[in-house]
């Protein structure tokens, strides 16, 4: 088994004290793919995961249009740390 990978952004959440919240993927882990949002933590498949994607992704374009520039600016300094 590879190292695990993490990758992770900050997004805004109001409902929380910091304003902010965590969301951080794993690959390569126990898991294929583990999505930890805040404290919850959800394990998924390779091919769960991708669907996951593309639900989100469909949903979201068509239901909010582009993607605010907070999330177009984000950069993973953690990707590829095990």
């Amino acid at each position: 088994m590879s190292a695990a990978r993490y990758f992770s952004v900050t997004a805004p959440a109001p409902w929380n004290k910091s304003g902010k919240a965590q969301i951080t993927v794993r690959t390569d882990g126990s898991y294929e793919v583990y999505l930890c949002v805040g404290n919850q933590r959800v394990p998924l498949t390779e091919a769960e995961a991708w669907a996951s994607w593309v639900a989100l992704g469909n949903a979201l374009a068509a239901s909010f249009g582009p993607a605010p520039e907070w999330a177009t600016d984000q950069t993973d300094d953690r990707a590829g740390e095990g």
